[in-house]
């Protein structure tokens, strides 16, 4: 699965990654969400960068990360997904809708897993490119409507199983498209569903790369650039204790609060 995750490039950053592969697409610069990046620890229920196509167009949107399918009568009765299993897509009457209409691309500098220690504990590990491009994770959106005509945007992150590579840490990851992938993900108009879902893959080997990180990840109130930091590092100089254990679980939100963010 993929539980956190960091963003630490600007949309700009972004906007000329884009440009190197997707060319049939345009894609656009909206200032307002340039001051909503860089971040270290992005956790469930919080907003999240999300590249959707509209029109020909390639535009950015915040979203909050957890999908609520738009037949949910009260997303607060309805359980947060976070992740969707690729395998399972087109059978799952939630994600059914948004693999034919609504694809998009969740971009991230890296993600953490917690690889599990033979006492039972967990330490928590920052996964990344070696070449320092960003991930480029395949996502699914939807638009609640509620009885109000208040509209929420929520997105998941869809995941496979692991590659050799990262298999010692955990057995799924996300979902990562690069080149011509990306721009038929997008293409919901001309991409049907069962060709887009072909097109989730593992990542190949040889890719990644990951380390040990400090259990502050643990807890999405903290978030700053000591917790990419290889755990090795922060103990040379005793700054930041790393005793590997469990990762706090997401808080399930109450009623009315889950959708309050937005």
């Amino acid at each position: 699965m993929c539980g956190r995750f960091t963003l630490l490039l600007s949309w700009a950053q972004i906007n000329a990654l884009m440009s190197d592969f997707v060319t049939a697409l345009k894609s656009e610069t909206i200032p307002q969400i340039e001051h909503a990046l860089a971040r270290y620890n992005i956790a469930p229920t919080q907003p999240i960068l999300v590249l959707r196509r509209v029109g020909g167009t390639v535009k950015p949107a915040l979203m909050r990360w957890g999908l609520v399918p738009e037949w949910v009568e009260d997303p607060n009765d309805f359980p947060l997904i976070i992740n969707a299993r690729a395998e399972t897509l087109p059978e799952k009457t939630s994600f059914k809708n948004a693999l034919n209409n609504t694809r998009c691309i969740i971009p991230a500098s890296g993600y953490y897993e917690w690889q599990k220690n033979p006492d039972g504990s967990k330490t928590p590990t920052y996964i990344t490119r070696k070449d320092g491009r960003p991930f480029m994770m395949a996502g699914l959106y939807s638009t609640w409507v509620g009885d109000e005509g208040e509209e929420v945007d929520t997105a998941a992150i869809i995941t496979v199983d692991a590659n050799a590579d990262i298999k010692p840490v955990h057995h799924r990851s996300p979902v990562s498209l690069s080149g011509e992938g990306i721009d038929m993900w997008l293409d919901t108009a001309n991409v049907n569903a069962p060709n887009a879902h072909k097109l989730l893959r593992s990542i190949p080997n040889g890719i990644c790369q990951y380390h040990a990180v400090t259990t502050r990840v643990n807890s999405p109130r903290n978030d700053d650039a000591d917790l990419i930091v290889p755990a090795f590092e922060q103990s040379a100089d005793n700054s930041i204790p790393n005793k590997p254990q469990k990762p706090a679980a997401p808080k399930k939100p109450t009623k009315p609060t889950q959708l309050d963010l937005f």
